[in-house]
C-alpha cells in the first residue's frame, strides 16, 4: 500500500517563534499539540488553520483506508534563503523518517508559490490544498484582516517597505528639482510645488519608518544610550575630548601643510601624516586614560594592562614617525636620516620593555 504524507509548511516559523514548538513534528497527536501551542499564543494566525486542515485531511484519508501520516515543517523567522534552507533540512528529515510515496501539501495560500517548488523537487506532490479563513463579507472584516496582517513585522517589511520606498524615491525626482530652482532663483512661487511634493515624500518616509519599526529601534537606541553611554560619563567625556582634539589637529595640520611648498603631492601627504601622528597618539592615550579612570571609579582598581597599552601606543607612534622621516629623506633630500633611525630604535626599545613587563605581569596574575 502506498504511503501518503500530508505536509503542512510554516515558512516564517510562527510555530517556533510564537508557539515555541520544536519542528519537524510528525504524527496526528503531535501536530494537534503543536496547533494548540500556537493557538494559545496567537489564535488568529493563518498557519493555525492550515495545520488543522492538514490534520482533518490526514484523518479523512485514514478513514478511507489510506496509509496516511501528517508532518509539520517550519522555516525561519527571516523569510527568504535562510527559511528555505531550514524547510529543506526539515523536509529531508521527515522524508527519511516517513518514506512516503506521495505528498499532499496543505498551505494558507500566502507562500505556496515559494514552497511548492521546494517540496516537488524532493517528493512527488499529488495535490495542493489552500486554506482560507472565512471572514464576514463586509468592509470591517476586510479592514480587520488587513490590520492583522500589517501588525506582523515580517509582512510589513515584505509589503509596506517596497511601496514606501517607491513613493519616497519617486517624490525625490519632483522635490529635488523644485528645491534647486527655489534656492537658485529665490522664486516664492516654487513653495507651492515644494509643498505639493512634500506630501508623497512624507507619506513614503512614514511607510518606511513603520515598515522597519523605527519607533522601536529608536527606543532601543535611547535605552542603550542611557544605560551604557551616560552611565560611563567619565569615559564619554574623555572620548569626546579625544575626538575633539583629533578633529582640531587634522584641521590645523591641513592648513599648516597648505601654507608650505612641497615638490610633489606625495611628499605633502607624507608630511601631513607625519604631522598628525603624535596628535593621534595623544588622542588614543586620552581614550585609554578614560578607560582607566572609569574602571577605577567602578572597581577602585587600575589594570596595569591599560598602562602598558599607553606605552605600546607611544612605541608605535615613535616608530611610525621614524619610518616617515626616513621616507622623506629618500624622496626629498634635506632631512636628517639619523633622526628617523633613532626614532625607530627608540620605538623598538620602548616596545620590548613594555612587552617584557606585560609578560611578567601576566605570569604573576596567573600564578596568583
Amino acid at each position: 500500500m502506498k504511503r501518503t504524507l500530508v505536509l503542512a509548511v510554516d515558512r516564517d516559523d510562527d510555530y517556533g517563534v510564537k508557539g515555541k514548538v520544536s519542528t519537524p513534528v510528525v504524527g496526528i497527536e503531535n501536530c494537534i499539540s503543536a496547533a494548540n501551542s500556537l493557538g494559545i499564543a496567537d489564535p488568529e494566525d493563518s498557519d493555525l488553520n492550515a495545520l488543522y486542515a492538514a490534520i482533518s485531511t490526514c484523518m479523512d484519508l485514514q478513514e478511507q483506508g489510506v496509509d496516511a501520516t501528517i508532518a509539520l515543517i517550519c522555516g525561519d523567522e527571516k523569510v527568504g534563503h535562510k527559511s528555505d534552507l531550514a524547510i529543506v533540512s526539515e523536509l529531508e528529515a521527515v522524508l527519511d523518517e516517513v518514506k512516503p510515496d506521495n505528498v499532499v501539501l496543505i498551505g494558507d495560500g500566502a507562500e505556496d508559490e515559494y514552497i511548492y517548488p521546494i517540496i516537488s523537487s524532493r517528493a512527488h506532490v499529488d495535490s495542493v490544498k489552500k486554506v482560507f479563513v472565512k471572514q464576514a463579507p463586509n468592509i470591517e472584516g476586510s479592514l480587520y484582516v488587513l490590520t492583522k496582517m500589517l501588525s506582523e513585522r515580517n509582512k510589513r517589511k515584505r509589503f509596506i517597505a517596497p511601496i514606501g520606498a517607491l513613493i519616497f524615491i519617486a517624490s525625490l525626482f519632483f522635490l529635488i528639482p523644485d528645491l534647486v530652482i527655489f534656492l537658485t532663483n529665490g522664486d516664492l512661487s516654487e513653495l507651492t510645488s515644494i509643498s505639493r511634493d512634500l506630501i508623497p515624500f512624507i507619506v513614503g518616509l512614514a511607510l518606511l519608518l513603520y515598515a522597519y519599526d523605527f519607533s522601536e529601534r529608536w527606543q532601543k537606541f535611547t535605552h542603550y544610550f542611557k544605560e551604557r553611554i551616560l552611565a560611563r560619563s567619565t569615559m564619554m567625556l574623555m572620548t569626546t575630548l579625544a575626538v575633539g582634539i583629533f578633529i582640531i589637529s587634522c584641521i590645523v595640520c591641513y592648513y599648516e601643510m597648505k601654507d608650505t611648498y612641497y615638490d610633489s603631492w606625495f611628499i605633502a601627504l607624507l608630511s601631513y601624516i607625519n604631522m598628525i601622528v603624535w596628535p593621534s597618539m595623544i588622542c588614543i592615550t586620552i581614550y585609554i586614560s578614560g578607560t582607566i579612570l572609569y574602571e577605577y571609579q567602578e572597581a577602585m582598581a587600575i589594570r596595569l594592562s591599560n598602562i602598558f597599552d599607553c606605552f605600546s601606543v607611544a612605541s608605535f607612534g615613535v616608530m611610525l614617525s621614524g619610518l616617515i622621516d626616513l621616507a622623506l629623506f629618500y624622496i626629498g633630500p634635506g632631512e636628517d636620516p639619523m633622526i628617523g633611525i633613532l626614532e625607530i630604535v627608540l620605538g623598538i626599545i620602548i616596545s620590548m620593555v613594555s612587552s617584557y613587563f606585560k609578560g611578567q605581569y601576566r605570569k604573576n596574575a596567573i600564578a596568583g
